[in-house]
């Protein structure tokens, strides 16, 4: 009888050991999951970060070369009808509103003709995680309201990227990030996958997206 009790007690171990194993070895899987994904979160912050500061580096050097304001209209005078932000980038087409630009496609309207669009081939390829235009989108927008500022968005909702954004828009001082979840937006955009808007310019002390900003 001794020797049967014995016996099941020794399994009832080995069965404690195997489960006690199993919730180590789910712990630990667990905490490597969760450790990739702080790992992915934090690389594409700082690409995010990166292309960003390209970006208006590059829109910096285009007013800072291209200082003086250009009469777009050929109406005589250098004013805001030309361009509400001079002397910033304005659309491919030299033009300006709500609709937005691909980021790729502004131009530096007081540059020689041959030289107005920004964002070469070769600045392009120096982004890091905004060259995959696939699955992400930046948009370049220049208005009398709410100055001059991008909107970055991703084709699907990611939780990496929810996250990333989310830390990112930490980094920047007030009112010169945020981070859109809604659907539509108070600009009537779909940020259901999260939009990153960041601002070159501001030139008012509100707008749509910040309706009280110091």
């Amino acid at each position: 009888m001794a020797d049967k009790h014995q016996q099941g007690s020794i399994i009832v171990y080995i069965l404690i050991a195997i489960f006690l194993t199993g919730m180590l070895v789910a712990s630990m899987t667990q905490g490597a999951k969760k450790s990739a994904s702080s790992t992915q979160i934090n690389a594409m912050m700082l690409y995010l970060q990166n292309d960003i500061q390209t970006i208006q580096s590059n829109i910096t050097e285009c007013i800072t070369t291209y200082s003086q304001g250009v009469d777009i209209n050929a109406d005589g005078n250098i004013d805001a009808s030309d361009n509400p932000n001079q002397p910033f980038p304005l659309y491919h087409t030299l033009t300006y509103g709500a609709a937005g630009d691909a980021i790729t496609a502004i131009k530096c309207p007081g540059a020689p003709a041959a030289q107005q669009t920004i964002f070469n081939d070769r600045i392009s390829g120096s982004l890091k995680l905004l060259a995959d235009t696939s699955n992400y989108t930046t948009t370049y927008f220049t208005n009398a309201t709410d100055g001059v500022y991008i909107r970055i968005t991703r084709a699907v909702s990611d939780p990496l990227w929810t996250e990333a954004i989310s830390r990112l828009t930490t980094k920047y001082s007030q009112c010169s990030s945020i981070v859109e979840n809604s659907s539509p937006d108070p600009t009537g955009f779909n940020c259901s996958a999260g939009c990153f808007y960041y601002w070159i310019l501001r030139q008012s002390s509100g707008s749509s997206l910040f309706p009280v900003c110091p």
